[in-house]
């Protein structure tokens, strides 16, 4: 049995919410960001020949899924002055918010659909590098993304079409958006397990060598994951026994990705820093200089090639 919430006061409960996870997302986003600049520096505009570091994948992805995750959160705050102030003097607040071919609404589903789509081009990107850049790994989760673009256009255009008094459960959007679920869920449920898997196996021939313990980072990537799968779920058990708290879920649901990406890009950041630390500090309390030369396979395209590169060197030489 569906559980009965007024739609006025899940959209009202929706601004606070997702204003709240809205503010850890850009507290996040801001510290990944720092922490990049750190670690690269300001004045070193490039990593690569002729790569610039504005177009490597660990600063434009998250800068869209940061542009898009914003522009929501700004139309669902736009949404409520238009429902409680503009529309028709704010007397009819449910009959805003029951249409849902609002052009408000339209847009914030088209970014919605957006963010979606760049968190999972992310984790498949991530899956890529993690396993040396091995494109038959990421075929499956390259169709389940195409997919849920696909998904994506179809819900934005169905809500055009949206007739006021429709039920939102029994239309065609419905068939949209159940589908943009499963695909989501199944391209992160299937890199999240082989890069968890891959980095389970492989820190067990790190550690003997003296190699960095990696259980911090394998269970961030856990919290991770379990954060965006269960709110994922959150949705799709609420829409499914339609029930309004579906609301919540969806305007919700680009935050929480945001979140989950940037916990890990954050806790990367964080170890950049910790060695660099570290470094310092050996070199400060040593009373001599000692010139040491080492290669460094640094990756222009995602940090964890770092990882990927000492994992390799290890097992080439078990």
């Amino acid at each position: 049995m569906a559980l009965e919430v007024p739609l006025v006061a899940v959209n009202v409960a929706t601004v606070s919410m997702e204003a709240f996870l809205y503010g850890v997302y850009f507290v996040l986003f801001i510290t990944s960001m720092y922490l990049l600049a750190a670690r690269y520096g300001l004045n070193q505009p490039k990593i690569g020949p002729d790569t610039s570091r504005l177009k490597s994948p660990i600063f434009l992805g998250p800068l869209c899924l940061f542009m898009a995750i914003t522009a929501h959160w700004i139309l669902t705050v736009d949404r409520s002055f238009l429902a409680f102030v503009y529309f028709r003097n704010g007397s009819l607040p449910i009959a805003f918010y029951g249409d849902l071919s609002q052009i408000t609404e339209v847009v914030k589903t088209g970014f919605l659909s957006f963010a979606l789509v760049i968190g999972d081009i992310l984790i498949i990107h991530r899956l890529w590098v993690i396993y040396g850049h091995n494109f038959p790994i990421i075929i499956f989760p390259t169709c389940t993304m195409i997919a849920l673009a696909v998904c994506g256009g179809g819900i934005t255009y169905q809500l055009s079409q949206y007739t006021p008094g429709e039920n939102i459960f029994i239309t065609a959007a419905g068939r949209w958006i159940t589908s943009d679920t499963v695909f989501t869920l199944c391209t992160n449920v299937y890199c999240t397990t082989l890069i968890i898997w891959r980095i389970w196996r492989n820190s067990r021939l790190i550690s003997p060598h003296g190699g960095q313990n990696l259980n911090s980072l394998l269970a961030i990537l856990v919290e991770s994951a379990a954060l965006y799968t269960t709110w994922t779920l959150f949705f799709f058990i609420s829409y499914q026994t339609k029930s309004n708290l579906q609301f919540i879920a969806l305007d919700c649901w680009p935050a929480v990705s945001g979140i989950s990406c940037m916990l890990i890009h954050v806790r990367i950041g964080l170890g950049w820093s910790q060695r660099t630390n570290q470094t310092t500090a050996a070199s400060q309390s040593t009373p001599f200089t000692v010139n040491i030369s080492r290669a460094v396979h640094t990756s222009p395209e995602y940090p964890m090639e770092d990882f990927r590169g000492r994992v390799d060197k290890v097992s080439e030489n078990v």
